[in-house]
């Protein structure tokens, strides 16, 4: 750099002239000229410029700084952080942009840039990139995932259709639901489809069905739209739509477009059906053939219960052979053990048991007199104290014997019902020798028959009394002057007095 010529007024103190170059202009600070090329820029380049170009040394720190080149030229570009959180696609190094911002030229590092404000990538468009993106971010947190989603009911009260109400996919669904079943009630949802504040409109809706569903008694939601482009479905391709979904509690229907559509909230939904009528198909049931159902059903069962009611009378009649025959042997092994009881009682009544003693005393006797007799033969020597010693022995045994004859006797005469009767007791009966022991017994007209002492008393009965109470704890229960009963062996009871006395009779 050369230097400067002398000047005399810089040395005295006066006041300092900007040099001179030779054609008499002044020189430009850096400063200066940096800011004259940025005005220049701003006063002969429009306000806005778009710039297409391939993306290189792309630096996402934030904010993004990257370059746009062809093949003759790279121009230095920078987005804050604000504007590039909108772009909505993945932007990467060789990918052709359109980039639309200010040129303008930055001092400091000597650069003229283009500060971008919108991006928006070349051929697939912005509107796909930023689908494609959307679709990986809600894929990756589970919104699509087949396990999550919830099953369409087969036959629901009412279905909430969330839709514009002059749009054709409305009376498509109207149509096609009314003329497969009147059962299913609708309920319309007018919203906007299409536009910027669509996508609020529908997810606002789809919250509302939400949270009164179970008061609006609503089972199923549809939401649909007719065909258009894909900046026409773009409200349904809005993470708010996708989230309110996904929250909704009852089950989802979508139906967006053309069948070649796809939207996120088709994806997100429970059920993607390709046209509103076919959703709306899915959701009515067709009711001519829920008729043939039921009487297929009304047959199946009445062939059910022939079935059933055939094998309850089987097993009703097999029931009743199987008691009759289970009550015949009962009644059978209880005669047997009776018969059984009886011939082992048999030998153990009174009678019976002084007959046989006595006939064994008869015997023993009859032994007694022969070995005396015998004796007798044998001892001649000495017959006087023979006999009295046989005497003696015939007297012994005879003494016993009438010992146990008169004990017999006086078991027998203690059971006797005739002292029984003796002492104030009657035996009262009806004529064919049921005994009466209970006044439920007897019933008026009734002729009876009373036993006493001394003779029968025939009587007819005109009227019945209860039992009087029972005596306190510690009064007598027997009438005076009766003797005490007889305590049985083993706590047996007392033997019947009329059967004994039918015995000795």
């Amino acid at each position: 750099m050369s230097r400067l010529p002398f000047d005399p007024d810089r040395v005295r103190g006066g006041e300092a002239k900007a040099p001179k170059r030779a054609g008499g202009e002044a020189p430009l600070s850096v400063s200066q000229i940096t800011e004259l090329i940025n005005q220049a820029l701003i006063d002969r380049l429009p306000r806005k410029v778009s710039v297409v170009g391939e993306i290189s040394n792309l630096s996402r720190r934030g904010h993004w700084y990257f370059s746009l080149k062809d093949e003759t030229a790279v121009l230095k570009c920078v987005a804050w952080a604000s504007k590039a959180s909108k772009f909505g696609f993945d932007a990467k190094d060789g990918l052709s942009v359109v980039a639309r911002g200010a040129i303008q030229h930055y001092g400091p590092q000597g650069q003229t840039q283009l500060y971008v404000d919108a991006l928006e990538p070349v051929g697939a468009g912005a509107l796909e990139l930023r689908f494609r993106a959307l679709c990986e971010e809600l894929r990756a947190l589970g919104y699509f995932d087949v396990d999550r989603k919830k099953p369409v009911p087969m036959f629901p009260r009412r279905v909430a259709i969330i839709t514009s109400a002059r749009g054709a996919a409305l009376q498509d669904c109207l149509d096609t639901m009314r003329r497969r079943c009147t059962a299913v009630e609708i309920l319309v949802v007018d919203v906007r489809v299409q536009g910027a504040q669509a996508a609020g409109e529908i997810a606002r809706a789809i919250r509302h069905i939400s949270k009164h569903h179970a008061r609006l008694r609503v089972d199923a939601l549809l939401l649909t739209r007719g065909g258009g482009s894909i900046e026409d479905l773009w409200a349904f391709n809005e993470r708010i739509v996708a989230e309110a979904l996904r929250t909704c509690p009852i089950a989802t229907v979508a139906a967006i477009g053309h069948e070649t559509d796809t939207t996120i909230a088709e994806l997100v939904a429970d059920l993607r059906c390709a046209t509103p009528t076919q959703a709306a198909m899915r959701l009515a049931p067709d009711q001519r053939e829920l008729l043939a159902q039921i009487d297929q059903s009304e047959l199946r069962l009445a062939l059910h219960l022939r079935h059933r009611l055939r094998y309850a009378a089987q097993h009703l009649h097999a029931l009743k052979t199987a008691l009759c025959t289970g009550g015949r042997e009962a009644l059978h092994d209880r005669a047997m053990r009776t018969h059984r009881l009886a011939l082992r009682l048999g030998p153990l009544r009174p009678d019976r048991v002084i007959i046989e003693r006595s006939r064994r005393l008869g015997l023993a006797a009859h032994r007694l007199h022969a070995a005396a007799a015998h004796a007798i033969s044998q001892r001649r020597p000495q017959p006087g104290l023979l006999a009295q010693a046989l005497h003696r022995a015939a007297a012994d045994s005879l003494g016993r014997a009438g010992n146990r004859l008169d004990r017999a006797q006086a078991t027998l005469r203690s059971v006797d019902p005739r002292r029984v009767l003796a002492r104030g007791y009657s035996i009262t009966h009806k004529p064919d020798g049921t005994v009466i022991r209970s006044v439920a017994d007897a019933g008026p007209g009734q002729r009876l028959l009373t036993n006493v002492s001394d003779g029968t008393i025939e009587s007819e009965v005109t009227g019945s009394a209860l039992r009087p109470p029972k005596p306190a704890a510690g009064s007598p229960t027997q009438p005076h002057g009766a003797p005490p009963r007889r305590r049985t062996r083993r706590g047996a009871a007392p033997p019947n007095q009329m059967e004994l006395f039918d015995h000795l009779r």
